[in-house]
């Protein structure tokens, strides 16, 4: 298997891939910039199920929409994390765990993700930024580890306060992931309006 992570930070509309991923805490709002961008995109379908109860982002709960062409993803599946007070790195890996499997059950394999921010400190938002990409990538590798033909590619969407710390969670990535998978890893570190690669 060929694992492929990029860390980026910029709008998950323009991105080509087979889906978008979003992790959102219950009762999303829609003024949030990927939910609000996605939303205008979509015509109002996400926004409109949130206002009307239809999803409401309880832990665990799904929402899978096709796109339409309407963004460059096919798809848009959004996991329920439950209330935000409530959220932990377990909590994290299970439904981390749980999303990927999904999307290898319905033959995902190029996707973005994107973790919500979470009010701590820089480290932590790295912690969870790492956990999602070794869990994802443990979760496929469990299932596709001795076909060397299968390309894992992830974007995790990443908040700009944190592009520029993104070096430490590489390094253990790289650890972790390097000595077992054909491995790549990018990202944006941003140089005041440019981005070059780490």
């Amino acid at each position: 298997m060929k694992l492929d992570l990029r860390f980026i930070n910029r709008p998950v509309e323009d991105l080509w891939c087979q889906a978008i991923v979003l992790f959102v805490f219950e009762h999303p709002s829609i003024a949030d910039d990927v939910f609000s961008n996605i939303n205008d995109k979509m015509g109002g379908c996400p926004g409109d199920l949130i206002d009307r109860g239809v999803w409401t982002g309880e832990k665990g709960e799904n929402l899978l929409l096709a796109t339409q062409g309407n963004l460059m993803a096919d798809k848009i599946f959004v996991r329920g994390l439950g209330p935000e007070d409530s959220f932990s790195t377990e909590a994290l890996i299970r439904e981390i765990s749980q999303t990927a499997a999904a999307l290898d059950g319905v033959g995902v394999s190029e996707f973005a993700v994107r973790i919500p921010p979470v009010d701590c400190h820089d480290s932590r938002y790295g912690l969870y930024l790492e956990t999602a990409a070794s869990v994802m990538a443990e979760t496929f590798y469990s299932r596709h580890g001795d076909e060397e033909d299968f390309l894992l590619k992830i974007f995790f969407l990443t908040e700009v306060d944190f592009i520029n710390y993104i070096s430490s969670v590489i390094k253990r990535l790289k650890t972790n992931l390097g000595p077992r998978l054909n491995l790549s890893i990018i990202s944006d570190r941003q140089t005041v309006n440019n981005y070059e690669e780490a």
